[in-house]
């Protein structure tokens, strides 16, 4: 609801951030034609759909700056002394974001032609203007990089297995198929290589399964150190792990397979008071043309269920 100006509102007016160092008897009667509004709590003053030709000044309360509907959350508060709508006064499009009352708020309505009267009589008021609308652009910007920040956090942590510190099988989804087609593509040679650690399940029986982490993350530890830059890793799922060798032929991808399962078996994990020794069997399958991942890996999974009917500790080519 709007309502005319009282001597009150004149005051708060003068302390507005918009009025920071200016002589307000001189501008004073160039509000003549401004009114107060009241505000409930909740209630839309900005919409992004809608177009605004104000610039409102915050008397009492509290305003809430929301970037969609009003149930996401709070991107911005504004307080009393603050203005709202000062984008779309400037660049004269809809408002960027929704503005809501928090509680219940008394605002200054100006008139978007006063505002630039208002800007033509005092070089203060336009040195104020400008720099809350540059305030308002740090801030969004300032949000925006700890945004994405965020975002990049999670997406690491999203493809990230949290206990071996090397990708999952979720960034495997998407990285593994992008690399086989740029193979593809390029008609290079690939291999993909799929490990298990041996008795893996008597470990934990017999250690507990704190020790078996231990393990898991020194397989990892070591498959990553011996692979090359460009190698893919991934912990596939319990204790087995999944390789994409690109521009790698079968008999490299057999070395390549070869030495990390007799580095590992001559490593020796220590947690605590416990040492003991682990080897793993290791799954190949060659390159095909255009094959699909699943198909892949389910040829290294078969050759890798034979290495363990072989007795384990050894590397099996599908084929």
């Amino acid at each position: 609801m709007a309502r005319t100006m009282d001597p009150k509102d004149y005051a708060l007016t003068a302390q507005n951030l918009l009025f920071h160092g200016v002589d307000f008897t001189t501008v004073e009667y160039m509000l003549e034609r401004c009114s107060v509004r009241n505000l409930d709590a909740s209630e839309k003053l900005l919409q992004p759909d809608i177009p605004n030709h104000h610039l409102y000044l915050i008397l009492a309360g509290k305003l809430s700056v929301h970037l969609g509907e009003q149930e996401t959350s709070e991107h911005a508060s504004l307080i009393a002394g603050e203005c709202a709508g000062e984008i779309s006064i400037v660049d004269g499009k809809h408002p960027s974001a929704l503005v809501v009352a928090s509680e219940p708020t008394r605002v200054m309505s100006i008139p978007q032609d006063t505002v630039w009267s208002l800007v033509d009589h005092s070089h203060e008021v336009a040195r104020n203007l400008l720099g809350i609308v540059a305030g308002r652009m740090r801030n969004d910007k300032n949000v925006l990089i700890t945004t994405q920040n965020k975002k990049a956090q999670f997406e690491h942590q999203a493809s990230v297995d949290a206990l071996t510190g090397i990708h999952n099988r979720h960034w495997m989804g998407d990285a593994f198929p992008r690399v086989l087609h740029n193979c593809a593509f390029n008609n290079l040679p690939y291999a993909i290589m799929v490990a298990d650690i041996d008795h893996f399940k008597r470990i934990n029986d017999t250690y507990g399964h704190v020790v078996g982490d231990v393990a898991l993350k020194a397989v990892a530890r070591c498959m990553a150190e011996n692979l090359r830059p460009h190698d893919l890793l991934v912990r596939y799922g319990g204790e087995e792990f999944a390789m994409l060798l690109p521009d790698t032929g079968l008999e490299e991808a057999r070395a390549i397979a070869e030495r990390l399962r007799a580095t590992i078996a001559d490593s020796e994990i220590r947690c605590n008071e416990i040492s003991f020794r682990i080897t793993i069997s290791i799954g190949i399958a060659p390159a095909r043309i255009e094959e699909k991942l699943e198909i892949l890996i389910g040829e290294a999974d078969r050759a890798l269920y034979r290495a363990k009917e072989l007795g384990r500790n050894r590397v099996e080519v599908s084929g």
